[in-house]
């Protein structure tokens, strides 16, 4: 029985398409000081200022641990701020400082755009809505 070569799969395409679109990712993010997945995280507490940690793992499907480290790193680097809910003195809420909004403002106008024009550069506007669906589709059977 001839099996398919692994580097000849859909799946493997997908992951190569992943880490080079993160890289990308990266490199835009980098004039920011920021990583891949740290900008939909200050994104997320922007739609939701005084957001719960709780909250942010649930609304990000990422792992407690997760959102505790790229909290602290991000107020580390001074973009968001911690406090303590006056209601419930267990949960800490999370608002983002200016040096946060002014990221989140460069994020949406430029990094996400210019990643967008790459990643579908060459496209038509009916090769980029069939690609869109077949995606969701993909994110659809893997969850």
């Amino acid at each position: 029985m001839n099996k398919t070569p692994v580097m000849d799969t859909v799946s493997y395409l997908l992951s190569r398409i992943a880490k080079a679109h993160r890289n990308k990712a990266n490199a835009l993010l980098a004039s920011l000081d920021l990583h891949a997945g740290q900008e939909l995280l200050l994104q997320q507490i922007c739609k939701q200022e005084g957001v719960t940690l709780n909250e942010l793992t649930c609304d990000m499907c990422v792992s407690a641990v997760t959102v505790t480290r790229m909290v602290e790193r991000l107020e580390k680097n001074g973009f968001l701020k911690k406090e303590r809910c006056m209601a419930d003195q267990r949960s800490v809420r999370v608002y983002l400082t200016e040096k946060g909004k002014q990221a989140v403002e460069s994020i949406t106008e430029k990094m996400w755009e210019e990643l967008e024009k790459e990643t579908v550069a060459n496209f038509s506007i009916e090769e980029r809505i069939l690609l869109k669906r077949l995606l969701m589709q993909v994110l659809r059977n893997l969850t």
